[in-house]
C-alpha cells in the first residue's frame, strides 16, 4: 500500500512539475508578446511626436503666408498692381497648399490617435488578462484537473 501512496505523490510532484513549466513558458510567451505591444506602442507616440511637429510646422508657414499676403493686400487696398499680381498669386498658390498640407497632417493625427488609443486599450486589455488569471491561479492550480477537481475548493481553481 505504501508503494502506491509514494507512486501517486511521485505522480502528482511530476504532473505539478510540468504544470510548472507550462506556466513558466507560458509566461515568457505572455512577456514577449507585451513586450512586442510595448514597444509598437511606442513607435507609435513617435510617430505622433513627429506629426506633431509637423503639424507646428505647418501651421507657422500658413502664418507666415497669411502674414505676407494680408500685407500686401494691406499696401494695395484697391488691387494689386501689375508688377506685383504674379508674386500675389504665388503666394495666394503656396498658401492653399500649405493650408491643404496641414488639413492633411491633422487627419493624419486623428487616425495615429484613434490607432493608438485602440492599441493602448488592446494592450491593456491584455495585461488585465494575465493579472486576473495570475491571481487565480492558487496552489491548487498546478495540480492536474482529476486531481484539484477532488481535492481543492472551488475558490483556488484557475
Amino acid at each position: 500500500m505504501r508503494w502506491l501512496v509514494r507512486l501517486i505523490v511521485v505522480a502528482v510532484a511530476v504532473a505539478a512539475f510540468q504544470e510548472a513549466r507550462r506556466r513558466q513558458d507560458e509566461v515568457v510567451a505572455v512577456g514577449r508578446e507585451l513586450e512586442g505591444r510595448r514597444h509598437g506602442i511606442e513607435a507609435a507616440e513617435t510617430e505622433i511626436d513627429a506629426t506633431d511637429r509637423s503639424i507646428d510646422d505647418a501651421e507657422s508657414h500658413v502664418a507666415e503666408l497669411d502674414a505676407r499676403i494680408t500685407a500686401l493686400e494691406h499696401d494695395h487696398p484697391n488691387g494689386m498692381p501689375d508688377t506685383l499680381r504674379a508674386e500675389y498669386v504665388r503666394l495666394v498658390a503656396e498658401h492653399n497648399d500649405a493650408v491643404a498640407l496641414h488639413n492633411d497632417l491633422v487627419a493624419r493625427q486623428h487616425r495615429l490617435n484613434a490607432d493608438y488609443k485602440s492599441d493602448v486599450d488592446r494592450h491593456n486589455a491584455r495585461v488585465a488578462e494575465v493579472n486576473a488569471r495570475a491571481a487565480a491561479s492558487g496552489p491548487c492550480s498546478f495540480l492536474p484537473g482529476w486531481i484539484r477537481e477532488r481535492i481543492c475548493p472551488d475558490g483556488d481553481t484557475p
